[in-house]
C-alpha cells in the first residue's frame, strides 16, 4: 500500500506575509463597511484603528494566538460599545469567527483555548446583546456558530500534529536507513581490504615459489616438486578465504561471523611463508590466551601484511614476527633484514595493504608504524589497546 503523501510545508516568513496581507484586506474592508453604515459613530479613523485590531489574529495568531485574540476581541467590543454598532456589520462577525478558529488551531493548552473561545462568546453576549440589544436568537446563532468554528481550530490542530509525527517517523525511518547503507558499505570496504590482503599475500608467495621452482627443477627434482606442492597449497588456502569473503558480500553483513584466527593459524600462516623460502620465526612470548576478535583479526592481517612485504621487497631477508600483550596493550611487529643480492628483483605492490591495515588499525585506537632500519630491514609494528577490543 502506498503511502499517503504529507502536505507540503510553508515557510514562516511566507506565512506571515500571506497574514499580514489579509490582515491589510480585512481593515481595508471593515473600515469601508462601517464608514459606509448608516450607523456611524465616531471618526472614521478611529473605527479603522478598531477595523485593524479585530485583523490581529489573521496577522499574528499563528505566532503569538492569545495577545492576537485579546486585541481582536477587545477591537470589536471597542466598536460596538463607543463606536458604529455592530448590528448591521458582518466584519466584526467575522472577526470573532477569525479569533475563534485562532484560538483553537494555534493556543497551546485545551485550558487555554477555551479560555479564548470563552472570551469570544463573551464578547457576544456582552457587546451586541447587552449594548446593542440585539435579539437573543441572534446571540444563540453567533455562540453556536463560534463553537463550530473553535472545533474546526482544535481538529486542524490535531491534523497538524498527526502529520508532523509523521515527518519525524519518516525522517527517523530514513536516517536509520542511511545509518544501515553506511554500515553496510563500511562492512563491504573491511571486506576488500581483506580480500585484497588475502590474495596479494597467496600470489606473492605463489609467485616467489614458482620463481624458486623455477630456479632449482633441473638441480632439485624433489625439492622442485615440494614447491610446487606448497604452490597448491597457497593456492587452495586463497580460494577458502575467497570463498569465504564472497559468502559475506552476498549475504548480509549483520550475520553470525566465523571464529577469529587464533595462533595456530599464525603460525600455520609463518610456516606456509616459511615453505616456500622465507627464513621466518614467530615468537609470541608467553602469549596464550585467546585475543578477542578485533586483535586476533588485526594481528593476522599485520603479520599477512609484513610477511607479504617483506616476500615482496626484501627476498631472501630473515623475517621475525614479535607478539606481545600486556594488561594495556597489544604489540604486533614484523621485522626484515636487508633484501639479498642473490635473489630475483623484489616486484611491486599496489601500496593499498599498508594503507587498509592502518585504517584498521587507527579504528580500533591504535597506532601503526612502519619504516627502514639502520641495517637496511625494515619493521612494521601494531600497537592496539586492549581496552578498546
Amino acid at each position: 500500500m502506498t503511502a499517503t503523501p504529507l502536505p507540503p510545508r510553508l515557510s514562516a516568513p511566507t506565512i506571515a506575509w500571506w497574514g499580514s496581507l489579509a490582515a491589510v484586506a480585512f481593515g481595508g474592508v471593515a473600515t469601508r463597511e462601517a464608514a459606509s453604515s448608516p450607523g456611524l459613530a465616531g471618526p472614521v479613523w478611529l473605527n479603522a484603528l478598531c477595523a485593524l485590531g479585530m485583523a490581529a489574529p489573521l496577522a499574528a495568531g499563528r505566532r503569538h494566538p492569545v495577545p492576537a485574540v485579546i486585541l481582536a476581541v477587545s477591537a470589536a467590543m471597542a466598536q460596538t460599545a463607543w463606536l458604529t454598532p455592530s448590528t448591521n456589520l458582518a466584519m466584526p462577525f467575522l472577526a470573532l469567527l477569525t479569533a475563534a478558529f485562532t484560538a483553537g488551531r494555534y493556543a497551546s493548552g485545551h485550558p487555554k483555548s477555551l479560555a479564548l473561545l470563552g472570551l469570544c462568546l463573551a464578547e457576544e453576549w456582552a457587546g451586541p446583546i447587552a449594548v446593542n440589544g440585539d435579539p437573543l436568537w441572534d446571540a444563540v446563532f453567533v455562540s453556536l456558530a463560534l463553537w463550530a468554528v473553535w472545533l474546526l481550530g482544535r481538529s486542524a490542530l490535531a491534523r497538524f500534529d498527526l502529520a508532523r509525527a509523521e515527518r519525524a517517523r519518516r525522517d527517523a525511518e530514513h536516517r536509520r536507513a542511511e545509518q544501515i547503507r553506511a554500515a553496510v558499505t563500511a562492512e563491504r570496504h573491511a571486506v576488500a581490504r581483506d580480500l585484497h590482503d588475502t590474495v596479494a599475500h597467496a600470489v606473492t608467495l605463489m609467485v616467489l615459489q614458482a620463481t624458486g621452482t623455477r630456479l632449482v627443477a633441473h638441480k632439485d627434482p624433489d625439492a622442485a616438486v615440494t614447491a610446487l606442492a606448497s604452490i597448491e597449497k597457497a593456492g587452495r588456502q586463497a580460494m577458502e578465504d575467497l570463498r569465504s569473503m564472497l559468502h559475506v558480500l552476498r549475504h548480509d553483513p549483520g550475520s553470525p561471523e566465523g571464529p577469529p584466527p587464533t595462533l595456530e593459524q599464525l603460525a600455520a600462516l609463518v610456516d606456509a611463508a616459511r615453505s616456500s623460502g622465507v627464513d621466518a620465526t614467530l615468537d609470541t612470548g608467553a602469549l596464550t590466551m585467546e585475543l578477542p576478535r578485533p586483535l586476533a583479526v588485526t594481528a593476522y592481517r599485520t603479520v599477512q601484511e609484513g610477511m607479504t612485504n617483506a616476500a615482496r621487497h626484501a627476498p631472501g631477508a630473515p623475517v621475525r614476527i614479535t607478539l606481545r600483550s600486556t594488561s594495556g596493550q597489544f604489540t604486533i611487529a614484523v621485522t626484515n633484514g636487508p633484501p639479498d643480492g642473490d635473489r630475483p628483483s623484489p616486484t611491486t605492490g599496489s601500496g593499498t595493504g599498508l594503507a587498509g591495515l592502518r585504517e584498521r588499525v587507527t579504528a580500533l585506537g591504535g597506532t601503526l608504524t612502519a619504516g627502514p632500519q639502520g641495517d637496511g630491514g625494515y619493521t612494521l609494528t601494531a600497537t592496539l589497546p586492549r581496552s578498546n577490543a
